[in-house]
């Protein structure tokens, strides 16, 4: 399978003439739900658990974990020519969409790193549902372990004694840094799950997880915006790239593309141009 990510003409000629990709911070997408629809879908999943009664205290906890991560991601589509994509990603139809193949995706991945992943977004509410389902049991005890249960010092009448307190304030924390284990065990879950209106771009990405704040990353200005990035060097592999598609309003003719390629090394790349009618 071929993986395509579309981009302007500069971007294009970067990639190609650097072998390099640049995985920019996912909270700087057009998405403005980006690695927050964890907490939109919870207090459904919290329902289905039997825990409706946590649901606020669960979308609360999972807003402050989305506060302090990011993903650096490098974005691809199994579309190959869709106009809503060159229209949203690729210069209005004068960029590219270039063809990444299944091996390129394959070698990125890093078995001792579970930071570094491929992974396919999900849309559909009840698909990650079914993805958060394995956590169920291990959220369900931690919130009936008092996860929510704040220590209380008794009444008037009965206070608490202090081994009372002591005692409650650790199960306490006990209770609620296990629950936040729990969510942090599959923490690229968080920019896994996405909106459904955006199902139709079939996204797949390359990932890097990132904590805020990014002083160990590299930056770039797009358009009015200061983005964190990481660049990756291409595997060295054979036809890391096997298709590139010309956009719709791109004025650069085939064989300078397919000349372009070859000069950096990318020889027998298919080359085409879009079949969207769109000027």
């Amino acid at each position: 399978m071929t993986y395509y990510h579309y981009c302007n003409a500069t971007a294009f000629y970067n990639i190609v003439k650097s072998k390099e990709l640049w995985l920019s911070s996912m909270s700087a997408s057009n998405d403005s739900m980006e690695g927050k629809w964890l907490s939109n879908i919870i207090g459904i999943a919290a329902a289905r658990w039997g825990v409706p009664e946590f649901s606020g205290n669960m979308i609360s906890l999972i807003r402050d974990i989305e506060d302090k991560l990011d993903c650096l991601g490098f974005c691809l589509s199994e579309a190959s020519d869709t106009l809503s994509q060159w229209r949203g990603y690729a210069d209005d139809g004068a960029g590219f969409s270039i063809g990444f193949s299944n091996r390129f995706l394959e070698e990125y991945k890093d078995q001792n790193d579970p930071l570094i992943l491929v992974q396919k977004v999900v849309y559909e509410v009840e698909d990650q549902l079914e993805i958060l389902h394995p956590l169920a049991d291990s959220v369900v005890q931690a919130t009936r372990d008092g996860a929510f249960g704040r220590p209380s010092s008794g009444s008037l009448i009965a206070p608490k004694s202090d081994e009372e307190l002591k005692s409650q304030r650790e199960q306490y924390l006990a209770a609620h840094n296990r629950l936040i284990r729990t969510f942090l065990e599959d923490i690229n879950l968080f920019f896994k799950l996405k909106n459904r209106a955006f199902a139709e771009e079939k996204e797949w990405r390359l990932i890097r997880m990132a904590i805020k704040p990014f002083s160990d990353l590299e930056f770039r200005v797009s358009g009015s915006k200061i983005v964190p990035y990481i660049a990756e060097k291409f595997p060295a592999i054979d036809k890391p790239i096997d298709h590139v598609i010309i956009g719709p309003k791109n004025p650069t003719p085939k064989d300078v593309v397919i000349g372009f390629l070859a000069r950096h090394g990318f020889d027998e790349v298919h080359v085409e141009q879009s079949a969207a009618s769109y000027r």
